[in-house]
């Protein structure tokens, strides 16, 4: 097989295998409101539903990417997509109304996140090695773009699921589509190198702790209070824990995550603390946006699943010229403009939404949409060119987990201000849950202005090649 035809053939196993960790970031959300009414969910439990999932694959990317080099990355996706589907399919045969209801959702939602993490980062390192070095950027731009058009689609599906069949359908389209990917693998050839080493136990056991008690004391404040010991202690712990894997990665001699080369690169630094704060309201946005327009505007889910996705139409534009800007002059542009963008479309989005219709709303989403479409390819494609080839795989793991740990963060702090004032089945009035989402917006908000205050003062300007 040749050059041409390897590069070609990369994509078939490994989109389908991406694209259903992607749909699962969004594909829920439009199904909340049904799953808490049919399930009895709580308002916390089903918030849960979606923390869990960006929380442990954020927790695993990581590990996935240390196992990938070790083993080999064909055979961890191979694995992560087995996982996935098994755990998707148990996700669709949630008991109702039982006392397990809440625990076997919450217990697979974690394990699909497990198997995602081990995927992502192992896919990309394959479409990596795929490439040449001279095309790699544009190939792993189209490996994105296109896994990243399965995150737009997935709304929709799940809005078309949802109110056609069932929303547990939401979950068994997994399994065709990990079948597909399986089914690719057997014949794709790939560039897999492995690079044997020992596993960094303590360190892979470290972060999942610390990430998950950090989360965890968050999202459940609604419930425990804040001023509760159970909330405090279980930020307090995770943090100090996370502080820990810090400072024992830098001591190990195999690390988990090669602190020290990476902090020594602070172009990758900077971008990697900028990926959190622009994911941090990225993932609540949907999931509100979409409980929005069905609780607040009374839409079918279908609908609402075609409004939410208006963020996506001056998204791709966005994305495109972002991708010009930084060809032409570096990424610093891009991103400065779209963070500041963003939260701007947040403000006036929030400002709009206790008109409760689509319409008072849609130059808040287009505005937003725009602002994210700058930001993310720029950054993402910035963060992996800093690094040299033997540390990609394992940077793209590190932007991996601030990405989804950002996502799980926010969508908690976001989450505890919604759950706090109103629930999601809407019983407390379309006007009490606009008014709460109002102020999570403007704390989504204030993410992305923080995030144009980092990337003016510490982001390098000018060309890449010009900084290096």
């Amino acid at each position: 097989m040749n050059g041409e035809s390897l590069r070609f053939r990369v994509f078939w196993p490994l989109v389908p295998a991406v694209a259903m960790v992607m749909i699962d970031f969004t594909i829920v959300s439009i199904s909340a409101s049904t799953i808490q009414a049919d399930l009895h969910l709580s308002e916390t439990a089903v918030q849960w539903l979606v923390t869990a999932y960006a929380l442990s694959t954020a927790a695993f990317v990581a590990l996935g990417g240390r196992l990938g080099d070790i083993l080999g990355h064909k055979k961890v996706v191979v694995a992560g997509v087995l996982i996935f589907a098994i755990s998707s399919l148990m996700c669709g045969l949630v008991p109702a109304n039982s006392g397990i209801t809440v625990p076997w959702l919450i217990l697979f939602r974690v394990l699909q996140g497990v198997g995602g993490g081990l995927m992502i980062p192992s896919a990309t390192v394959l479409v990596l090695d795929a490439f040449p070095g001279s095309e790699r950027g544009k190939g792993l731009s189209v490996f994105f773009i296109v896994a990243g058009l399965f995150t737009a689609i997935g709304p929709v599906a799940g809005s078309y699921l949802t109110q056609f069949w069932t929303w547990r359908a939401i979950f068994w389209i997994n399994v065709p589509v990990a079948l597909l990917s399986l089914w690719e693998f057997r014949n794709a050839r790939m560039n897999d190198v492995k690079h044997p080493s020992k596993l960094d136990v303590r360190g892979a056991v470290l972060i999942v702790v610390g990430m998950a008690l950090t989360v965890l004391g968050i999202q459940q404040s609604t419930e425990w209070g804040w001023g509760s010991p159970a909330t405090l202690g279980s930020i307090i712990v995770g943090i100090a824990v996370l502080a820990y894997f810090f400072f024992f990665e830098r001591r190990t001699e195999d690390p988990l995550i090669d602190v020290n080369a990476l902090l020594a690169n602070r172009p990758f630094a900077v971008d990697n603390l900028l990926t959190f704060l622009v994911f941090a309201p990225w993932l609540a946005v949907f999931f509100f946006g979409s409980v929005y327009f069905q609780v607040a505007v009374h839409q079918e889910p279908t609908q609402a699943g075609y409004s939410i996705l208006t963020m996506f139409y001056s998204f791709f534009v966005a994305a495109r010229v972002g991708g010009a800007w930084m060809d032409e002059g570096g990424a610093k542009k891009p991103v400065c403009i779209g963070f500041i963008l963003g939260g701007i479309g947040m403000v006036v989005w929030g400002g709009n939404l206790s008109e409760l219709s689509q319409s008072a709303t849609l130059w808040g989403m287009l505005i937003t949409g725009a602002g994210f479409g700058l930001v993310f390819s720029p950054l993402n494609a910035d963060a992996l060119n800093r690094l040299p080839d033997n540390l990609r795989g394992q940077g793209s793991g590190v932007t991996q987990t601030f990405r989804n740990f950002g996502s799980a963060i926010g969508m908690a702090i976001m989450g505890s201000i919604v759950a706090g004032a109103t629930d999601l089945s809407g019983a407390a009035g379309p006007g009490n849950f606009a008014a709460a989402m109002e102020k999570a917006w403007y704390v989504g908000a204030g993410f992305l202005f923080v995030g144009y205050i980092v990337a003016h003062l510490f982001m390098p300007d000018g060309k890449q090649e010009g900084i290096e």
